[in-house]
């Protein structure tokens, strides 16, 4: 029996605190205890403190009307956890007000405080009140309370009982009040749970009941639940309850206390049957607001009036009842989870049944007619059903928890845990977010302690949870007869399988409301005084009177007198039994095969294991792949564990090293792909077997399974040790249990102790449950003695397990891992200068070790162990083991620790020394005659890099790395089984590789292994070998592979590259000059650095006064510096040529003469006409024969007749590298095509020098152009003179030139009288500038004279000369008199080149898996490399060049960069389109020979082949790989052009970069002629080396000479020593290979004299050559032909009628599947052979063919078929030469149209196609106006005429006509150059003139020093660009800002600049992407003004 109510307290207004000063300071004015009753506090129950906080929860507060009594209930948690209500009846009485202080006083504090009571009071009342600030009222009411505090949730009776006392005190009825408060206190006794019916009075006439719910766990609700889901919804309702689960803050606010504490209460009885065990303040007070935020979770309420006071809650859930709002926060971490899938949607369904039972039907037409039901149902009754589908979704969502429990203590007192992993994985929730944080909450942790004893009280709960299994059972199979005897809609099972559910919720429901049935039904009629209506408004009403509190205490002392035989009342309805067990999970190791896993792969798992332990490791092999997929799923790696544990018997399982190899490799495919807690069952299954399986290494060294299993996480997890150690804790306590009971059945005890039990073996639950239900009765002696045992378990299993953990966490390398990585980095660094001996070396670091080693050991023991002592802390304090225990388990750890640590040294040491299994044989590759190993093997596997082919099933491979002295090769086979008989090679050759990378962590999945060290090389023969070294491949071996890579890579010598060293003749040599190495001391580097300064300022170099040998073709050079580099390479290897600039130069014999002449391409010069004898105007010169007039230009030249060698030398100076524009190839309509360098230009400081200054000394001067111009001139009178082009010339073609550049009319006079000194400077340097016009316009005789004004606008003149040049170079004006003309172009120089190469190559090997989702696939990498519009690019310049030189019959002079890479591409590409000697195999010859070589393209420079690029950062460039890719797009578009095929070009691609031939290894032919190659190709006539060549001897038939045909260098101090080889030309090799094999000719080849080829050039029409992404990995590049034509017959016998199987990427297609001339050619050799005749050669066979001759089908041409392919090759030269003129004004008028849609409701012409524009459907230019169609947007020049140049801007020529097409073509040209402006703008040099913007003086600060210096800045809106410059008066910029990539322009705080005050408003940042420059002006405006300019640029 308990009281009613513990104690009754009245609460007044405290008048004295609301007196004191402090409250004037803004105090919160409180209530006081009037009384309280008992005055002494209960022994079991002590009084709470603070209750007159929670009695008035908005304040005590004063009003100035009375307040209708109310009544509400608080709820309070002592420190013990335990509710006290504390039932409080507020009403208010009145307050007699006595001033005590001024007047002033009084408005200041009363009145003031009147406000806002008064506010509060209306919030209360509901009444909006005003009140004034003068008012002053006498009379005020203060609040009172009347409350009761009880331990029992009675709120009905609480309001009962104080509403009686009310009434007596109201009506003043003739009740003592001391007896009715006596009475509750002391006289009324309720019984527990589960007891009979109190009826009792209080004394004031009443007669009231009282009904103690059923069940003391099953918590009362009323109809709590159904009013929170009628506020709040289902979903809100779900959600709020998933949120209490998952441990968040909840906070309700509502205007009603009675809501706040019902909703609260209900909340907290949905979780049943769990019990909330946070915070819980249904009703909190104003004043204690700042609970709000405590770190705990809560369950909170407060007033809605305070809502504005919480703001501030970023963690807390608000839920607004009055509005059913439920707000989560945005940033709560983590989220709210939810329910799993199924569950959620289910309760939902069950919910909307229970609430809307008619929503099912509310839209069928014709309802099902139900009846009515007798009796409506009640709140109280919907609230017990909607109750039920929360305990039904518990019971549900923790089936089997029973079987997860773990019992680790009965005795003295029972200890249970839970296993959580366990518990997921056996249900399958391993992903349920929602679970895993209820099972980690702590109110679950008080379920199992409560519910978890198995011999205890259940409930209604525990019922359900016992019978749910079967019930969800039957409703399935209930559903299941539903889904097959009728075919219905999905909502209509669902609405099925729903009715099947609510019979049983509702009987349920039943369950519930009968708990609490009493409050609602009773016989018993209760009578309750009741005050009248309006009683509290009278006007007399007294006070509250005085209770007496002796009588009171002996009223509370007669009752508990009178009751005192009834305190020991007892319920016998919930009496103790075992708990049913429910659904049992399955155990760890019981699982039955799923879908997933059928019972054959099963089978295939258990077979594999078998066949391990039966040594039969290639059948166990076999099966490998099929057993590592099924372990991906979990039964099959439980299967696993529980077949491995069936092979062991006893302590210890030695297995050989095989068998060890596969079992650890199934364990740690087991434990890696176990994911979240489901690895806690597979690794406490391998745990036992870890510590049995084992290998012998060697006499008493043995290796257990644990060591090769330590890296998985899991064995770092603490919960994983203690879930483990509990687990097996139980297995222990329950083994102790049952020795007893069969020591008892042996003694025949008749009272047995599991007597209960069923016959099989009994869980350790029903032991606790039989044992708990026996303790009564067990003896004292017999308990401790039980609880002895049990604790001496616990301690023996505690170190059972710290061994376990010591032997899983210390790593099998714990004494030398630390000591073996820092030793070579130690070695390498600080030792290298101490000793350069190995053995010093190794003695010194292994001292210097010593130490280290130890303490690492002693750190990771340290740490072990510390881990370990948490252990043994944690599971020793919870399963109660004695502290002396503890004691010894501490200090038992380190030795263990340190023991373990001591035995692993020897095993480690065995392991690494002890062979590992079997590994694949070393295959060693096929090498080429002189090549040769340089080093050892390193066993590695290749890995895949992300390349999309069909090869990916075939890699990774396993094999080995080889360098042999010419190639890097990798040779092994796949590591797929199924491909593992295949050959996998990839390899390059060494002089390609690009980049060499360390790379580490390589995962090998078929391994399911991790290598640490690995390789990535990249070559230019776009190859990848991305390589993962086997363990056993030290990191020595690894960096002695990488240096001698790297000294092979850059040789010391040329003569050192494998071309030299393996075959060719040998002949005496010179040795390699020992050079200094570059700047190998301080002085050398500065005095380099000064000289290289002066040259570039313009100085002289001081005239040599030593004596030297002058030849008669030497002309002494002066100061002429040799620029022979192009700018971006100026600085890698000018030295060179410095060295050699002053060298002797060399004597020459007529012998030497004469074979210089019998070059090959001298005798093209001679078949092209260029010889004296064909006297066509020129002459072959020998002005070159000692290279003094170019050092990169061939020996013979060609020259006019009209110029003399002398004149010739003279004109170098005036080109870049003295590379002189000459003829080397003529048409046959006399159109020449000239190539060479730019000229000569110096910097923009040297230009304005020469032009202001008048320095005469300096060799550009005005006085010697007459000899450059006189060169010109005499190359244009050897041109046909050409007639005017007449309109009419193409008939029917609006691409006339005159169409089109007729509107070019006069306007470069205009330009030229406006250019800045620099541009008037700069005109002086091109073929026909007016040279003497300077800033007049004068003209000086003997120069070309220009003069535009006589052009006409409608009429053009053909020119015979077109000079195609850089942008960088001025623009010069149309010569009518010469008829020469200089057009600007672009073209991909090696600046672009070189990037769009690396991006090619990673995009075609991009070494890592790419992924399409990220905008990264192949397509898109290639798109972006830009390579195919560069490749477009050159084909269009050549094919402009050829439209010129065959369709105008007009001369190309291409003088673009240094002469050497472009202009070499546009000339090839243009001669072989022209002239179809060039595609034959000897003209191709002829013309690289003579283009390239002879020309002199800087192979070695652009190949980084140079040995003193060794230690440069040189990057590759393509230029010659471009060139072939073009060619190779020429045979795709004409496949029977050419003579050689595709394998040709890619033969010569790979091997350009591979130094196998000596072709490609020099610069020039003057590095060839040093080094005796020349010589010696001119001794014996390259054309015939093929007959004089052995493979790799002397020749047989050499004269006397021959052995000494190097002649001697008088310039070079080289001697005379041992032979060197002089290699093979690659062209010489090819032509034997021809001889021999087809290999390289092309069958389609039909030679036309007369076909001159023009390709489409646009990218869409060009393919991605299949050199950069096809590889043969059978037996590695193809192009090595000794090394992959092992046969080169074919055998056709062997062919016909087998099945071959041919891989894409693996195999040879050209071998595999020859063509059917291959074959044919073939079968008749085959045939010659077997009628015993000597086979013929191939070629005479061919050669032989008569073709047999077929009548042309008579066509007649029309003259559109005649232009018909020409037409676009026309349009794009125009395009070229249109964009050319449109240069001159378009850097005027660059800036893009600002468009917006306009409605155009009168006709108006488009200014970009002049065509109606008429209709919404326009755009206007919001700056300048202009109209335009939708589609011309796109399409118009950007000349938005809003923003121009400031100085004298000249417009620009109309382009818009109607006439014809032309006005598409200069719009195309027009856009051309929109799309590339940012390259037109680098193109342009500074100007000073013009587009300037905005300009003045700044202070910048630097980037590095934080300096502020002052600058010049001026922005150009026209280039987009804000420059800098020292000073006003320069013109080179000190540094460009790009506005493109400026992101903000803002103000910025000041700085300190130097020691004078700063306007603080003149600062001002400029962000860009890179940097963030600052700024500083002067004043504010300035800054302002600047700020604004720069904004304006940006928009």
């Amino acid at each position: 029996m308990s009281r009613l109510a513990d104690y009754f307290v009245i609460v007044g207004y405290d008048n004295d605190k609301e007196k004191t000063a402090s409250n004037v300071c803004g105090q919160p004015i409180c209530g006081k205890i009037v009384q309280r009753f008992p005055e002494k506090d209960w022994p079991d129950t002590p009084f709470i403190d603070g209750i007159e906080w929670f009695c008035q929860p908005l304040g005590w507060n004063l009003s100035y009307e009375k307040q209708e009594p109310k009544f509400f209930i608080s709820v309070l948690t002592d420190i013990d956890a335990n509710k006290h209500y504390c039932a409080c009846l507020s009403f208010h009485e009145t307050l007699a007000i006595t001033q005590t202080r001024s007047v002033d006083d009084e408005d200041e504090t009363i009145g003031g405080s009147s406000r806002l009571l008064g506010a509060v009071a209306s919030l209360e009342s509901g009444i909006a009140e005003t009140t004034s600030q003068n008012t002053h009222h006498s009379v005020m009411y203060a609040p009172k309370c009347l409350v009761l505090i009880s331990r029992l949730d009675c709120a009905e009776t609480f309001k009962n009982c104080l509403g009686t006392m009310y009434t007596v005190y109201i009506e003043n009825l003739s009740y003592a009040m001391e007896t009715l408060i006596g009475n509750i206190l002391g006289c009324i006794q309720v019984p527990p749970a589960g007891g009979p019916q109190v009826r009792f009075s209080i004394g004031a006439g009443d007669k009231q009941s009282l009904q103690p719910p059923q069940s003391s766990s099953l918590p009362t609700t009323g109809s709590g639940v159904h009013f929170l889901f009628k506020q709040l919804g289902i979903k809100n309702v779900l959600i709020l309850l998933c949120a209490v689960m998952t441990e968040n803050k909840i906070l309700f606010l509502s205007k009603c206390y009675w809501h706040l504490t019902e909703s609260c209460k209900a909340l907290v009885a949905l979780m049943y049957p769990f019990r909330y065990t946070h915070v819980y303040i249904p009703i909190l007070p104003a004043p204690l607001t700042e609970v709000l935020s405590t770190p705990t979770p809560f369950i909170m309420g407060i007033h809605s009036s305070l809502q504005t006071e919480i703001t501030d809650l970023l963690d807390v859930i608000v839920v607004d009842l009055d509005g059913g709002l439920v707000t989560i926060p945005e940033a709560l971490t983590p989220p709210v989870p939810i329910l799993p899938s199924p569950l959620w949607e289910q309760t939902q369904n069950l919910l909307s049944m229970i609430l809307f039972p008619n929503l099912a039907q509310a839209d069928l037409a014709f309802p099902t007619q139900e009846r009515p039901a007798a009796v409506a149902k009640t709140d109280a009754q919907i609230d017990k059903e909607l109750r039920a589908i929360f305990m039904r979704l518990f019971a549900q969502l923790l089936q089997g928890y029973r079987s997860c429990l773990t019992i680790i203590r009965i005795h003295p007192k029972t200890v249970i845990t839970f296993h959580k992993a366990g518990f997921l994985g056996a249900r399958d929730l391993i992903e349920s977010e929602f679970l895993f944080r209820v099972l980690d909450s702590m109110f679950f942790t008080t379920f199992v302690n409560e519910r978890g004893p198995p011999w205890r009280a259940s409930d209604a709960w525990d019922e359900l949870y016992s019978s749910m299994n079967e019930l969800l059972k039957l409703e399935a199979q209930n559903r299941n007869l539903v889904n097959i005897g009728q075919s219905k809609c999905i909502l209509d099972l669902t609405r099925t399988f729903v009715l099947q559910i609510i019979p049983h919720i509702q009987e349920l429901g039943r369950t519930l409301f009968d708990n609490e049935s009493s409050f609602a039904h009773s016989n018993y009629a209760q009578k309750v005084l009741r005050p009248p209506e309006g009683a509290f408004q009278r006007i007399h009403q007294p006070s509250f009177p005085r209770i007496s509190v002796e009588k009171v205490e002996l009223i509370i002392q007669e009752g508990i007198r009178k009751n005192g035989g009834a305190q020991r009342f007892h319920v016998t309805r919930n009496q103790h039994r075992i708990i049913p067990m429910g659904p049992r999970l399955p155990e760890a190791l019981d699982v039955r095969p799923n879908v997933q896993n059928s019972a054959r792969r099963l089978e295939v798992l258990r077979t594999c294991v078998s066949y391990i332990f039966e040594n039969r490791i290639a059948d166990a092999r076999k099966l490998l792949p099929a057993v590592m997929r099924t372990l991906k799923h979990r039964d099959a790696r439980l299967i696993l564990c529980r077949e491995l544990f069936g092979y062991v018997h006893g302590n210890k399982a030695i297995l050989d090293h095989q068998q060890f190899e596969l079992v650890l490799r199934f364990m740690n495919k087991a434990l890696q792909n176990s994911s979240g807690v489901d690895e806690y069952t597979v690794a406490a299954a391998l745990l036992p077997i870890s510590t049995i399986f084992c290998r012998k290494l060697s006499t008493g060294v043995v290796q257990f399974a644990y060591t090769e299993i330590q890296d998985h996480g899991i064995w770092k997890n603490l919960q994983f040790w203690e879930s483990t150690f509990y687990q097996d804790v139980q297995g222990q306590i329950k083994a102790l249990y049952l020795l007893q009971r069969r020591q008892n059945e042996h003694h025949k005890e008749a009272n047995c102790v599991l007597d209960e039990v069923p016959l099989e073996e009994p869980t350790a639950l029903e032991i606790t449950a039989e044992q708990l239900r026996k303790s009564p009765t067990i003896e004292d002696d017999k308990k401790v003695e039980l609880a002895k045992s049990e604790e001496s378990t616990l301690y023996s299993q505690a170190i059972h397990f710290a061994n376990r953990m010591v032997s899983l966490l210390i790593p099998l390398d714990v004494n030398v891992d630390a000591a073996s990585k820092p030793k070579p980095a130690f070695r390498l660094e600080e030792n290298q200068s101490v000793s350069n001996s190995i053995l010093g070396s190794h003695s010194l670091s292994e001292h210097s070790d010593e130490g280290f080693e130890e303490n690492n050991a002693l750190e990771i023991g340290v740490t072990v162990g510390k881990t370990i002592s948490r252990f043994i802390d944690c599971v020793c304090t919870e399963g109660g083991v004695t502290s002396e225990h503890i004691r010894n388990l501490h200090d038992m750890v380190p030795g263990v620790v340190h023991m373990h640590i001591e035995s692993l040294e020897p095993v480690y040491l065995e392991a690494k020394r002890h062979p590992h299994v079997q590994k694949p044989k070393i295959q060693t590759p096929c090498l080429l005659p002189g090549e040769e190993l340089v080093t050892d093997h390193l066993r590695c596997f290749l890995m895949p890099d992300g390349r999309e082919d069909d090869t990916q099933c075939l890699i990774p491979a396993e094999g080995a790395l080889f360098l042999t002295n010419y190639r890097v090769v990798f040779k092994g086979s796949p590591c797929d089984p199924l491909f593992c008989e295949q050959t996998i090679v990839r390899s390059f050759p060494i002089s390609s590789l690009l980049k060499e990378k360390k790379i580490s962590v390589l995962y090998l999945a078929h391994l399911d292994q991790t290598l640490p060290e690995g390789l990535q090389l990249r070559s230019s023969t776009f190859q990848l070998l991305k390589v993962a070294f086997d363990t056993e491949v030290t990191p020595e071996q690894i960096e002695n592979f990488r240096k001698i890579l790297s000294k092979a890579r850059h040789p010391f010598d040329e003569f050192e590259y494998f071309a030299f060293q393996s075959y060719g003749t040998m002949l005496q040599g010179v040795a390699p000059l020992k050079t200094k190495e570059k700047y190998s001391t301080l002085k050398g580097f500065a005095k380099k650095t000064l000289l290289r300064t002066a040259k570039k300022a313009g100085f002289k170099q001081k005239q040599q006064t030593k004596r030297k040998l002058v030849t008669d073709y030497e002309l002494s050079s002066g100061a002429d510096a040799l620029e022979t580099q192009s700018i971006d390479d100026e600085l890698e290897d000018g030295d060179e040529f410095e060295a050699q600039n002053n060298a002797l130069p060399r004597l020459l014999t007529t012998k030497d003469m004469e074979r210089m002449r019998e070059r090959s391409y001298v005798l093209d010069w001679k078949r092209l006409g260029f010889d004296a004898e064909s006297q066509r105007g020129f002459r072959i010169s020998n002005a070159n024969a000692s290279y003094a007039t170019c050092r990169s230009y061939p020996a013979i030249i060609v020259s006019p007749v009209q110029c003399s060698d002398a004149a010739i030398i003279h004109l170098g100076r005036y080109f870049k590298g003295q590379r002189i524009p000459l003829p080397t190839w003529r048409h046959e309509n006399g159109a020449l095509l000239i190539r060479g360098a730019q000229p000569n230009s110096k910097s923009v400081i040297g230009m304005l020098k020469n032009t202001t200054g008048g320095n005469a000394n300096i060799h550009h001067d005005v006085t010697h152009f007459p000899e450059q111009d006189k060169y010109f001139l005499a190359l244009i009178n050897t041109m046909p003179k050409l007639a005017p082009l007449t309109l009419t010339q193409y008939t029917g073609m609006n691409l006339s030139m005159s169409s089109l550049l007729g509107h070019g009319q006069g306007s470069t006079d205009a330009h030229s009288a406006q250019l800045t000194p620099e541009l008037t400077h700069r005109h002086k340097n091109n073929l026909d500038v007016s040279n003497g016009s300077k800033s007049s316009g004068a003209t000086k005789s003997g120069t070309i004279k220009g003069n535009s004004a006589n052009t006409s606008a409608n009429a053009f003149r053909k020119m015979r000369l077109y000079a195609l040049g850089e942008k960088s170079q001025a623009k010069s004006n149309q010569n009518v008199d010469y008829c020469a003309d200089f057009i600007p172009v672009d073209y991909p120089d090696i600046r672009q080149s070189r990037p769009a190469f690396k991006k090619l190559i990673r995009a075609c090997m991009p070494s890592h898996n790419t992924n399409d989702a990220d905008g990264q696939s192949f397509a898109k990498m290639v798109e972006q490399s830009d390579w195919l519009q560069q490749i477009s690019s050159l084909m269009q310049l050549s094919g402009a060049v050829v439209d010129l030189i065959d369709l105008q019959e007009s001369s190309v002079m291409l003088s673009l960069e240094d002469g050497s890479d472009v202009t070499a591409q546009l000339s090839s590409i243009a001669q072989l389109c022209l002239d179809p000697y060039y595609r034959s195999l000897d003209g191709f010859r002829v013309l690289v020979e003579k283009e390239w070589l002879a020309f002199g393209h800087r192979f070695a420079h652009r190949s980084n082949l140079k040995p003193s690029h060794a230690n440069t950062n040189i990057a590759f460039a393509p230029t010659f790989l471009q060139f072939l890719d073009v060619v190779h797009q020429l045979q795709g578009q004409f496949p029977m052009a050419f003579e050689f095929n595709d394998f040709y070009l890619r033969f010569l691609a790979y091997h350009v970069v591979s130094c196998r031939f000596r072709t490609f290894l020099f610069d020039c032919e003057l590095e060839r002629s040093d080094s005796g190659i020349a010589a010696m190709e001119d001794k014996r006539g390259s054309l015939n080396a093929k007959n004089i060549f052995g493979v790799g001897g002397i020749a047989s038939n050499g004269s006397d000479d021959e052995c000494n045909v190097y002649p001697l260098d008088i310039r070079s101090p080289r001697t005379p020593t041992q032979l060197n080889r002089i290699g093979h030309s690659i062209f010489d090799y090819i032509e034997r290979q021809h001889n021999k094999t087809p290999v390289f000719y092309n069958f389609l080849y039909s030679p036309d004299k007369d076909m001159t080829l023009r390709p489409q050039n646009n990218v869409a029409a060009l393919d991605l050559w299949s050199y950069y992404t096809n590889e043969e990995l059978a037996q590695g590049p193809p192009y090595d032909l000794e090394v992959t034509t092992v046969d080169d017959e074919i055998d056709l016998s062997e062919m016909r009628g087998k099945r071959m199987v041919i891989t894409a990427g693996y195999d040879n297609m050209e071998k595999c599947n020859p063509n059917a001339y291959v074959c044919l050619l073939s079968e008749v050799k085959h045939a010659e052979t077997e009628r015993g005749h000597l086979p013929q050669n191939w070629l005479q066979v061919w050669n032989n063919l008569v073709v047999p001759k077929i009548e042309p089908i008579p066509h007649k041409a029309s003259l559109g078929s005649i232009f018909v392919q020409t037409h676009q090759h026309k349009r794009s030269t125009l395009e070229i030469i249109m964009k050319g003129r449109l240069a001159g004004y378009q850097d005027k008028y660059f800036h893009p149209h600002r468009f917006e849609k306009h409605p155009y409701t009168t006709p108006t012409n488009c200014n970009h196609c002049t065509k109606l524009l008429w209709g919404p459907v326009g755009y206007r230019c919001m700056d300048c106006g202009n109209s335009y169609h939708e589609k011309c947007t796109e399409l118009s020049m950007k000349n938005c005429t809003k923003y121009k140049a400031i100085d004298g801007a000249v417009g620009a020529p109309n382009v818009n006509m109607s006439q014809g097409d032309t006005a598409s073509i200069a719009s195309s040209a027009a856009t051309t150059a929109r799309t590339s402006s940012h390259h037109f703008y680098n193109q342009f040099s500074s100007n000073v003139a013009e587009n300037r913007t905005h300009e003045g003086h700044l202070y910048k600060r630097g980037a590095l020093l934080k300096g502020w210096k002052q600058r010049w800045f001026v922005l150009d809106s026209i280039k987009h660009q804000l420059r800098y410059y020292d000073t006003s008066e320069d013109t080179a910029p000190k540094g460009i800002i790009e506005l493109a990539e400026v992101q903000s322009v803002t103000a910025a705080q000041p700085a300190q600049i130097g020691g004078k005050g700063v306007d603080e408003k003149g600062f001002f940042d400029l962000k860009t992407s890179k940097r963030t420059y600052n700024f500083y002006a002067v004043n504010a405006n300035l800054a302002q003004e600047w700020i604004e300019k720069l904004q304006a640029c940006l928009q």
